[in-house]
């Protein structure tokens, strides 16, 4: 019988306890013998701000504004997971946050500027990525004539461009506010390619998202991404970041909204066997500069390790996080740091 009283006991005071709501996940880099914890950052993607609102803010996609408050349930989420970064940024020493794409649902401009508001809150730098879903606005009845969501990015985030080039090591603002020619839209987009270093790391992200229309009546870009290799474009500045890098051995992470997989899931929304060939056999010969492949898009969690694809010889490390709108209550990767010294 006492027994029993001291299970429901330990069983009242359970419940009692302070429950996580979040769900949040660790990775670390370099964890060695002889290597220290150096710093944290954290890895939030898919965000959807404006998913399943048929037209977010005001009416239109271009000009209009953002509601107030947090609308929609991706709003609340992002808000969630933002509140638990600034409660624990100082307990798990974590320096900024990395947004690897689809801000938006829709690529709507109000989308663009509550998720702006609401990652603006932070109380550590964020570095925001295009993904697929944010390179053509549209709403239910109304698509632009060609892809202007890479450009809306810039001047959405230009204020946090800003700060994050002084508050990094050697920022590289890179194709991200030049216009380069795309054969896939056949229009002038802005690639988001950029990278910047951090206590001897070095951080590179890269645009996999090509900028052709498909749909009817919405204007969205498909899940399929595209190594873009075109000049200056994406393909281009990846090898080029990697090959000039000087931040020493296994020290380059690699930031893109599409994942490097080649699996089943590959065939729907992965790179074509071609640009995964290629992408796999340019990097091998770094592959001892290579840390961590991050990216979402597949709104799974998965680790694996990059391949190429003839000789299944090891490239890099990959992390897929899973989407932070689909958790009732955020969800999001902390990655901790370690360096020799």
């Amino acid at each position: 019988m006492k027994k029993k009283y001291t299970l429901l006991l330990w069983l009242l005071t359970a419940a009692m306890l302070p429950v996580e709501a979040q769900r949040i996940m660790h990775t670390t880099v370099n964890k060695k013998k002889g290597y220290h914890h150096s710093f944290s950052f954290v890895h939030l993607t898919d965000i959807h701000v404006g998913e399943h609102i048929p037209d977010y803010g005001t009416p239109g996609y271009s000009g209009d504004t953002m509601p107030a408050g947090d609308v929609g349930y991706a709003a609340e989420r992002l808000r969630m997971a933002v509140n638990w970064v600034n409660r624990n940024a100082k307990k798990h020493d974590i320096r900024f946050v990395i947004v690897t794409g689809d801000l938006t649902d829709s690529g709507e401009k109000s989308e663009f500027d509550k998720a702006n508001e609401i990652l603006g809150s932070l109380t550590i730098p964020f570095v925001p990525q295009i993904g697929n879903h944010d390179v053509v606005s549209h709403t239910d009845v109304l698509k632009e004539a060609c892809a202007t969501g890479d450009s809306l990015c810039n001047a959405v985030f230009h204020s946090e461009f800003d700060s994050l080039s002084s508050l990094a090591d050697k920022w590289d603002d890179g194709y991200r506010q030049i216009r380069v020619y795309s054969p896939f839209s056949r229009h002038e987009q802005f690639f988001q390619n950029f990278s910047f270093g951090y206590k001897g790391y070095k951080f590179v992200f890269f645009d996999l998202s090509p900028r052709f229309i498909y749909g009817r009546p919405k204007g969205e870009h498909g899940p399929k991404p595209h190594l873009n290799d075109f000049p200056h474009a994406s393909f281009e500045w990846l090898m080029n970041s990697v090959a000039s890098d000087s931040a020493g051995d296994h020290k380059i992470i690699l930031c893109s909204h599409q994942p490097p997989h080649h699996d089943f899931m590959s065939i729907f929304n992965g790179l074509p066997t071609a640009d995964y060939d290629k992408v796999t056999t340019a990097l091998r010969p770094y592959h001892h500069h290579l840390a961590l492949w991050l990216a979402g898009h597949v709104h799974r969690n998965k680790a694996y390790r990059v391949r190429t694809l003839r000789s299944a010889l090891p490239v890099v490390r990959a992390r897929e996080t899973a989407s932070n709108k689909e958790h009732r209550h955020g969800l999001l990767r902390v990655v901790n740091v370690y360096s020799k010294n």
